[in-house]
């Protein structure tokens, strides 16, 4: 029985080690849509918020032109690096670079990733929707 028991905790231990080192699909979110709470609004605003929204979570925010920000994460030794490219009705985050995520790109295959990499752009994409809805009108 206790050897039996052994080789399931061992089993669950792989298994869970196989999961914190999955890849996955890499996400890109395109023209996710910014509803204006009024006319007067800016594309200074909608950055605004943006920047607001990546700073909560760590994301260091750097202007690139108008209507298009960068933004890097860091993690132990993980790098994640997005493009966000905004206007004032929609916003896209995309790809940039990384380091340390096994990124990899294919040719005929989708671009692969590690899932914390997912997992912080999709945190990052939560929290710029809830900034544009917080927004001061």
């Amino acid at each position: 029985m206790q050897v039996h028991c052994l080789k399931i905790f061992i089993g669950s231990l792989g298994l869970m080690a196989l999961t914190a080192c999955q890849t996955l699909p890499l996400q890109n979110f395109d023209n996710s849509p910014i509803h204006l709470a009024n006319s007067h609004e800016t594309l200074s605003d909608v950055e605004k918020a943006m920047v607001r929204a990546g700073t909560r979570l760590g994301w260091q925010i750097r202007t690139i032109k108008p209507g298009q920000i960068n933004a890097k994460l860091y993690e132990e030794d993980q790098m994640a690096e997005v493009t966000i490219d905004y206007s004032l009705s929609l916003y896209s985050i995309h790809y940039l670079n990384s380091e340390n995520l096994r990124y990899s790109a294919e040719s005929g295959s989708p671009k692969m990733i590690y899932k914390d990499y997912n997992d912080w752009v999709q945190a990052l994409d939560r929290a710029i929707r809830q900034e544009l809805l917080n927004r001061p009108s």
